[in-house]
């Protein structure tokens, strides 16, 4: 009751984000048309948290059908995706829109000379412009299968992010053995991440894949170590950012922390700077966060195999 009142009000019926009638009293009761419940935005399973800023009232059949997709779900026939918004999680219809540089690569008519010379002066006005670079650096130490290679490229999947795997016997002798599986680098990259809710957001697949390799995949041996890099790199000409290649220093390749690390421009750019300080002196910082909730339910699944 005291969620419906800070968001409706003295209001007895209205409508969910999904647009279904509810009513104030009559809260969890299935058997109401007007039926009601509270729901988590981000869903628990993903790290989401019982706090107001994470709750929502809705229909009861809008929680079932919304559950603990993440980010889209459908809910009355409508979709919607999940986003953070600065330090929060908000529902929103989802855009079928596409992306703003894709509707300009479509819309150009190269055999028109204007179009084209047009473009490419927009192209010009624009070469001076700060690019933003993500990089994760996986390392992934005697994996014993394949699978976990392919989990972390689905779980990274977007547009502008690009996939490199390689085998690596050199970098993590100091670990003692190749015996038990091959020693991996999965490395990702992102060449365009204009705003801060970009950089925010592959913190959190980091801190996602973070959770899962030290939660389930360490302890179901399909792994025995691993580290995650991730750095933000800014450049003034695109040639540079092009022949960076963006890897960690020689220091920190075999260290199989079993952790996660990010650098100074991830530390000023998201929240990851108001968690921990930078360490003097290092390039990168540790950065060891995890869902909290999500690592629990792991631990139970890699228990029962």
């Amino acid at each position: 009751m005291r969620l419906w009142n800070k968001s409706f009000g003295k209001e007895t019926k209205v409508k969910d984000f999904a647009g279904r009638t509810i009513a104030k009293g009559a809260y969890n009761d299935r058997n109401s048309d007007c039926g009601w419940n509270v729901d988590h935005v981000l869903p628990q399973s993903r790290g989401g948290v019982t706090a107001d800023h994470n709750l929502i009232c809705c229909h009861i059949h809008t929680n079932d059908e919304k559950a603990d997709k993440f980010p889209c779900f459908s809910a009355n026939g409508v979709a919607f995706e999940i986003i953070k918004v600065q330090n929060h999680y908000e529902i929103r219809h989802k855009s079928n829109k596409p992306k703003q540089q894709k509707e300009t690569q479509q819309t150009v008519d190269f055999f028109d000379s204007a179009a084209g010379v047009r473009f490419f002066k927009k192209l010009k006005g624009i070469q001076n412009k700060k690019r933003f670079v993500g990089t994760v650096s996986v390392f992934l130490h005697n994996v014993t299968n394949n699978a976990v290679v392919d989990f972390i490229e689905e779980l990274f999947g977007d547009e502008n992010v690009s996939f490199s795997a390689k085998t690596n016997y050199t970098s993590f002798y100091t670990l003692g053995s190749c015996a038990r599986g091959q020693n991996v680098q999965v490395k990702i990259s992102n060449y365009n991440m204009p705003l801060q809710d970009d950089m925010s957001a592959l913190l959190d697949k980091c801190i996602l894949l973070n959770t899962y390799l030290s939660s389930y995949f360490l302890e179901c041996e399909y792994i025995n170590g691993f580290d995650i890099y991730y750095r933000i790199d800014c450049f003034d000409d695109k040639s540079k950012m092009y022949g960076n290649n963006f890897e960690p220093v020689d220091s920190l390749y075999s260290q199989a922390k079993n952790s996660m690390f990010v650098n100074e421009l991830v530390l000023i750019n998201t929240e990851a700077g108001e968690k921990v300080e930078k360490k003097p002196y290092l390039d990168y910082t540790e950065y060891n966060y995890v869902f909290t909730n999500l690592s629990k339910n792991l631990k139970k699944e890699a228990n029962g195999k």
